[in-house]
């Protein structure tokens, strides 16, 4: 096998699938920008560094990806064990497309320029800015990378929620938008992302409840593993349940108006979801978190249109 993977091969080693955990909270964060801005007229709107923004998130996001399989790999978590293959389509180390020194070199090459978007964009916002982007791709290294590793401690389920969710959409408010309160930014920027932070943390459980029994045998302690195979089907589906009760709440507390909950019109996929989590054959929950993954897509698209309706309508 050659060293270097064919461009289609290499797209595939990034698992684009779950772009949409990144790229969404970066569009939510410059419709929150606006509302922010509404509440706060001397504030700026600077559009322009949206783009460095969105290019450091996904390439941060593309590293913690391609290192995990790296790290997996290297633990034993992915490949075989007892003697079935890996189930996961989407690894692609497991599977002989890529090499491990591909992915080990390519992660590191995605942290980095990912730190150089950054760089950029904290040119205008200030030496706090990028110390706070710093800390949030330390934690993205962190999920398996070098000797700490977060999923391996049963901590990536909280990592997740927080890297991808509060902390991703309150950088991209302050990318957006300059002289605002901060704490009218904290405030926007952590109740509009909680709805997002429970649907990839779900992404990441379904993930790990259908590789409870592998990452035992691997010695790995998840969320999913630590409390068994049907309390770990409870909490996918409370996450899902929390996802719309968290955009009811931000309707309730005045922060978005009615159309945001056209992410209730999402439930039928949700309910397909929550009922197929507790199905016992292992194979039957490969695509678990591809599904939840466009659950996620959906509820994020209706969302941020119907906070759109509410700016263009002023409602």
């Amino acid at each position: 096998m050659s060293s270097l993977p064919s461009p289609a091969v290499w797209f595939a080693s990034l698992r684009p699938f779950s772009f949409t955990a990144s790229v969404m909270p970066v569009i939510l964060a410059v419709l929150i920008g606006f509302f922010v801005h509404r509440e706060s007229p001397g504030s700026t709107i600077q559009l322009s560094l949206i783009i460095p923004f969105a290019l450091s998130a996904v390439l941060m996001h593309s590293g913690t990806n391609v290192l995990n399989d790296y790290w997996d790999y290297r633990h034993g978590v992915d490949g075989f064990i007892r003697g079935e293959p890996d189930p996961d389509p989407t690894h692609t180390i497991s599977r002989g497309l890529v090499t491990p020194a591909f992915m080990r070199a390519s992660g590191n090459v995605y942290f980095i320029a990912a730190i150089l978007a950054g760089g950029y964009i904290a040119w205008y916002r200030g030496p706090l800015y990028f110390i706070a982007g710093l800390g949030g791709a330390l934690g993205g290294y962190l999920y398996t990378g070098g000797r700490f590793s977060l999923k391996y401690r049963a901590l990536g389920d909280a990592a997740v929620f927080f890297l991808m969710g509060p902390a991703l959409v309150f950088m991209g408010v302050w990318t957006v938008i300059d002289t605002a309160p901060f704490g009218l930014m904290v405030r926007y920027a952590t109740v509009l992302s909680l709805s997002l932070a429970f649907l990839v943390t779900a992404i990441l459980h379904g993930n790990n409840t259908r590789d409870i029994a592998r990452d035992r045998d691997a010695g790995i302690q998840t969320v999913a593993g630590l409390i068994g195979r049907v309390k770990s089907c409870n909490l996918f589906v409370l996450l899902l349940v929390a996802a719309y009760a968290a955009v009811v709440l931000s309707v309730a507390l005045g922060f978005v108006a009615y159309p945001v909950l056209a992410v209730f019109l999402t439930i039928p996929r949700a309910y397909h979801l929550a009922r197929g989590v507790y199905h016992n054959d292992s194979a039957a929950l490969v695509h678990v978190p591809m599904m939840t993954a466009r659950l996620h897509l959906q509820f994020s698209i209706l969302q941020i249109a119907g906070m759109g309706v509410q700016l263009v309508w002023n409602l």
